[in-house]
């Protein structure tokens, strides 16, 4: 088994525990998390059963379990817990966060909200980037994958929700936003992940890329604080949501490494 596969198999088997443990789910929710559980040891069975080195393996199992993962943490979230929540917004308030927002420029927001977005596409780039530099895919998805199921396992322990849902106005205008909310709706979990799963992808697909020539790696880096920045500043994620998820990304990283 690959890193990403005892990964995945650690992963999904935490999630069936957890959704054992007495902590207040309710039926349909149990079953939707054991569905979820099954789903990931299906694809994880087929994974093995392919050559590592096959396209299933490279690009498209690993994303698809990513996903699996979120959407099956995310049945794990019972109630939000205020405290935490006011902590994580205090710090908010400390830092400015929403005077640092209301004041960018409206180009600056659009592209921000454009690279929270695009941490979607920042992933599989920065796969090909990793390849062609000499980093295996193994090792490639063992960061990511790692990394995120980290940033999902905390979520059945630090239940709070996104900050744009307990705050009662947008922090700018933008048009892209409307459409990072739609898809929000339609495809998150609506539950807040500490660490923030955004940040931490972003910056361990930064840290994936380091072979690569100077100016490839430079962009990866912006790339990854930009989105950051979206997701801390567009009210996405608190600020220590993003730093815990740096400080994840960066330790799997130099284990993995």
């Amino acid at each position: 088994m690959t890193g990403w596969q005892i990964g995945t198999a650690l992963f999904f088997g935490y999630v069936a525990v957890v959704a054992a443990l007495p902590r207040g789910l309710d039926g349909r929710r149990r079953v939707r998390t054991v569905a979820g559980v099954a789903l990931g040891a299906a694809a994880l069975a087929l994974s093995l059963a392919l050559p590592l080195d096959s396209f299933a393996n490279r690009w498209l199992l690993p994303p698809a379990l990513l996903l699996l993962g979120y959407w099956t943490s995310g049945l794990l979230f019972v109630s939000p817990m205020p405290r935490v929540e006011r902590a994580l917004a205090g710090l908010d308030r400390t830092l400015a966060i929403q005077s640092i927002a209301a004041r960018c420029p409206r180009p600056l927001v659009e592209l921000l909200e454009v690279a929270y977005t695009g941490v979607y596409l920042l992933v599989p780039v920065a796969l090909f980037i990793a390849l062609r530099s000499g980093v295996g895919a193994d090792r490639f998805w063992t960061t990511i994958l790692v990394t995120d199921y980290i940033c999902f396992a905390m979520l059945p322990w630090i239940q709070t929700r996104p900050p744009r849902a307990l705050e009662d106005r947008d922090p700018w205008r933008s048009s892209v936003r409307r459409f990072n909310l739609r898809l929000l709706g339609a495809t998150s979990i609506h539950a807040n992940t500490f660490p923030s799963g955004h940040a931490a992808e972003a910056i361990a697909a930064a840290l994936l890329a380091v072979g690569a020539p100077v100016p490839v790696v430079c962009a990866m880096f912006v790339s990854a604080l930009a989105i950051s920045a979206g997701a801390v500043l567009g009210r996405y994620h608190y600020a220590l949501d993003a730093l815990a998820g740096w400080l994840v990304a960066v330790v799997v990283w130099l284990v993995v490494t």
